[in-house]
This record gives C-alpha cells, structure tokens and sequence, in this order.
C-alpha cells in the first residue's frame, strides 16, 4: 500500500492512513519490510516536515498527522530502524516547539521510545546536538510558565460564530491552555448544534508539561556525563514552578476552570517529583532553595482539588520522597499546617478512604526523624492524632495503620518523658 496524501480527496485522506495503520503490527517480520519502511518513513517525515500545524481537532488533516505520528511510535524498534532515528528525533524537537498538544504528546512518546532503545550518540562538539536542543527547550517552557500565569486562569470565554471561518486562530491560540470549545451556529442533519474542539500549542499545554520531567531524568540517565551541568539549570527554574498558584480572585470567580487548573496542579506535582529525584544528584544546589521548596509543597497540599484523589496521592509519594532526605528539617516550623488534616488530606471522601495510611505513615516518618527538633506544643498535636487513629475503625488496611500509630505514638512519648 503506498501513501501519497497530496493525492488523496478528502474523503480518503484519513481513511486510507487508518487503514495503513491496521497493518504495520504484522508487516515487520515480511521479507519486503526494509523497502516498506523505507517507503513509509520517507513520506510519513515528508508529509510532517512540509505540512503546516493545524489546531482544530476535527480537521482530517489533524487527524491525518497525528495518526502518522502514532503509526511512527508503532514500528518496531530494532536494527531496521535505526538509520532513521537522527531525522525523526530533529523532526520530532520541531514539532514540540510548532505543533499543537495532542500531536506533541505523541513526539513525546517517540523522543523517550528511541532514547530508551537506541541512545543516540552524544557529540560535545555539535553545540545544539538534539539532546541539548530537547533540554533547552523544557528550561525555556519552565522560564516562560510565570508570565503565562494570570492568562492560564483567566476565566475560559465562549467562542461563539457563525461560521468556524470566522475565527481568528492565532489570537484564540495566545489565551487557551487546554482544549477549548468553538460553538457554531450550524447544526447537523439531526438538528443538534455544529461544535469544533481548538487545540492548544504544545508550548502553552499543561498536559505537555507534565511530560518533560521524566524524559530529562532518562537523558541525564543515558548522559550523566555530557549534561550534568544542563540539568543542573533546571534547580531554579523547577522551585519556581512549584510555587506558582492562581490568585484569590481568580480561585473565587464562579467561572474559574477547574479543568485547566487540575491540569496545572498536575504538571506541578510532575515537578515536584522531578525535584525529588534532582535532590539525589544536586543536594547541595537544591538546599539552597528550601524556603522555594517548603512554600511550594505546603501550597501544593493547601489548594489540590479535593476531588481528584490521584493527584493528591502522587502529590504524597513525591513529598514522602522528599521527606525522607535532610530537606525534612526546613519542615519543622510548619508542622501545625501538616497536622491540619484538611491540607494533609483535604475533604474529599476518596481521599479519606483510600490516602489516610499513606498520609499517617509519611507524617509518622517526619515525626520520628524530627522528633529531636519539634517543641512540645507539636509533640502533643501528634500524640493526639495518632492517639485518635488507634480507636479509628474506620482506617483501610486497619492492622498497619495501628502498628504505624501505636509505634510512632510509643517514640513521641518517650522523646517528652526524655
């Protein structure tokens, strides 16, 4: 099966890729595979090199690209491959910095596929080599997030026009961050109004930004030696990241997108964890931020969205990460805040159910690695929490959280008897 969408009417030029896609799984171990992938990536990188971002979700020709770029990410990773990977990597950093978020978080995926299997070959004496170009890019996206802070949280408009013709697409590309609503005045053969789906840009996407961090972990994995300094740069930019929230005003307006903010709330705590791992290998740079690190975690805990409970759970195993290092005593002066169950776990009912011994147990740990450092107005807080959760028959896993209280409770008391 060829592919030459110049030629394709509009009608076939998304059914006719769908169904290339069907069958790449079972064409790799075909003797004429090396010509067909030849074939294919020529005018898969052609058509993605050549083609112009489009950033309404309904167009075919989106949808067209973004499938190209999944049928990319789909081809088998070995030895036939591989004197592709230099180009499709180039194109995949160019379309990160052009492309919308959807067709983004599919070159993600590929950037970390081909980085895992093949570790392209470092070269120092190429100044922008793709690795540098791909780190560049993160630290430019985490410098730019502040100034982008009150557009993200400014109360979502409704687009509406007569006609999707109508829209100025760049100028609704500067104020969105998240995939926003075109209503139209047309309606479907069944009556029901016409509505269209504008994409962000990879660069404002909230959802691209929770992707970064892990793929800079796997290049300083693959290159610890080449970007140790690079990666190093990030310390500050990521501490001001963490610390960043809506304003009040914002936080109270009845229109208030909670949807951008979830997203926002996620590639924070992605950050968050980034930091963590950062705090192994750069102990030293990242204590010089703490005060950044102790406002941005505890902010964290205060404004997560009650009902999304996954976030709060990532946000916990990232902070009992961090707990677990030196950094646990810049803590300590704001330990009445941890106690507040309603920071530490919020008010969702999921949350109460299913995160109270994760919550319990990273508090405990603090607790008794602190122990020495806490005056007694904190001691007696705790022994009353964890005096209270011992009679609590409502706790999950019910035996572990009493062993967790009644050993912890055991140690506090014996510190204030010292």
């Amino acid at each position: 099966m060829t592919i030459g969408l110049e030629i394709l009417t509009q009608d076939t030029c998304l059914s006719a890729p769908m169904l290339y896609h069907r069958n790449i799984q079972g064409s790799s171990s075909a003797e004429e595979y090396p010509t067909f992938l030849d074939h294919s990536m020529k005018k898969f990188l052609k058509i993605l090199q050549d083609g112009e971002p489009l950033f309404i979700g309904e167009y075919n020709i989106q949808q067209v690209r973004k499938l190209i770029l999944e049928m990319i990410h789909r081809f088998p990773s070995n030895d036939h491959l591989r004197p592709y990977v230099k180009h499709i990597l180039t194109l995949m950093l160019k379309l990160l910095e052009t492309d919308n978020e959807e067709n983004a978080l599919v070159c993600l995926r590929i950037i970390n596929e081909l980085h895992r299997h093949f570790r392209p070959t470092f070269n120092p004496e190429v100044r922008f080599s793709n690795i540098q170009h791909f780190l560049n890019f993160v630290k430019t996206i985490y410098r730019e997030l502040p100034n982008h802070l009150s557009n993200i949280f400014e109360p979502r408009p409704n687009y509406r026009v007569a006609d999707l013709s109508e829209i100025n697409v760049e100028q609704i590309l500067t104020k969105i961050y998240s995939i926003t609503p075109i209503y139209t005045d047309q309606t479907t053969t069944n009556g029901a109004a016409i509505h269209y789906n504008m994409i962000p840009r990879a660069v404002n996407s909230m959802k691209v930004l929770q992707e970064l961090p892990i793929i800079v972990v796997l290049m300083y994995t693959l290159y610890k030696q080449n970007v140790h300094n690079d990666v190093m740069e990030f310390i500050p930019l990521v501490m001001t990241t963490i610390t960043l929230q809506p304003s009040a005003a914002h936080r109270e307006n009845p229109l208030f997108c909670k949807e951008v903010f979830v997203d926002f709330m996620g590639a924070q705590i992605k950050t968050l964890s980034f930091l963590a791992y950062l705090n192994r290998i750069y102990k030293e740079a990242v204590a010089k931020h703490a005060t950044l690190l102790v406002k941005g975690m505890l902010g964290m805990f205060t404004l997560c969205p009650q009902e999304v409970a996954h976030l709060r759970k990532e946000l916990l195993i990232a902070a009992r990460h961090i707990l677990a290092t030196d950094l646990r005593t810049k803590f300590v002066p704001f330990m009445d805040r941890l106690f507040d169950e309603n920071i530490l776990l919020g008010n969702g009912w999921t949350t109460n159910e299913s995160l109270r011994p994760l919550a319990y147990s990273t508090l405990a740990d603090l607790m008794h690695h602190a122990r020495q450092l806490l005056p007694m107005s904190d001691l007696t807080k705790a022994i009353h929490l964890f005096s209270r959760n011992v009679h609590d028959e409502s706790l999950p896993t019910r035996i572990n959280s009493l062993q967790v209280a009644g050993c912890y409770l055991a140690l506090i008391l014996a510190t204030v008897v010292g």
